[in-house]
């Protein structure tokens, strides 16, 4: 008699496991489909006028400086851009060292430079100090706080060090035909400015 009730307990927690993962299922598959239904939505909006998703970039901010580098091992780095213009996902890095400048395009998908200037003349000397930065998705969190880019997703972001050494984050949104850049510095995390063209 306890072995056919231990049965029928094992029975009953068999069904409730059944019944759970198949609730979980549900859920995850309702979800992916909301989440499909959104994405959807959103790529017949005007807002979304660029496709490529800039926040998951295959290729790291991390990875592409190290890219850059071993191209020019004592250049200083002054800006880089993560730009998704004509439907391509690529970096865009601004360097220099003692003798030349650098600007140098690194496909942001597999990791390889696409196009490698170097010019002789500099004018420059401030460059970007990476181990006191904000990671570039941090900088994208902060900005997407802001009411006026509420419900868009951001077309490209730059971080460049200005001539007083102020390392800032420029994130893009374009709304409607408008572009809308937020300013924050890449140190402190503050929110510098939200600018409106168009």
């Amino acid at each position: 008699m306890v072995q056919l009730q231990q049965e029928k307990i094992q029975v009953r927690q068999n069904q409730s496991s059944a019944a759970i993962e198949a609730n979980t299922t549900n859920n995850t598959n309702t979800n992916n489909e909301s989440s499909a239904v959104k994405d959807s939505s959103n790529a017949n909006t005007p807002n979304t006028s660029k496709a490529v998703d800039i926040t998951n970039s295959t290729v790291s901010m991390t990875e592409a400086v190290n890219v850059f580098k071993e191209a020019h091992p004592d250049a200083k780095i002054e800006s880089i851009d993560l730009d998704s213009d004509s439907g391509r996902l690529h970096y865009e890095i601004d360097g220099f060292d003692s003798t030349n400048e650098y600007e140098t395009e690194i496909d942001a998908t597999i990791k390889e430079i696409k196009e490698n200037e170097d010019e002789s003349e500099r004018d420059t000397d401030e460059s970007l100090d990476f181990s006191a930065i904000i990671d570039p998705t941090k900088a994208i969190e902060i900005a997407s706080t802001k009411a006026e880019v509420e419900g868009l997703s951001p077309t490209d972001w730059s971080l460049e060090a200005d001539e007083h050494g102020k390392q800032t984050y420029t994130i893009k949104y374009d709304k409607n035909g408008s572009d809308i850049e937020i300013k924050i510095n890449a140190v402190t995390e503050e929110i510098l400015e939200v600018e409106i063209d168009g």
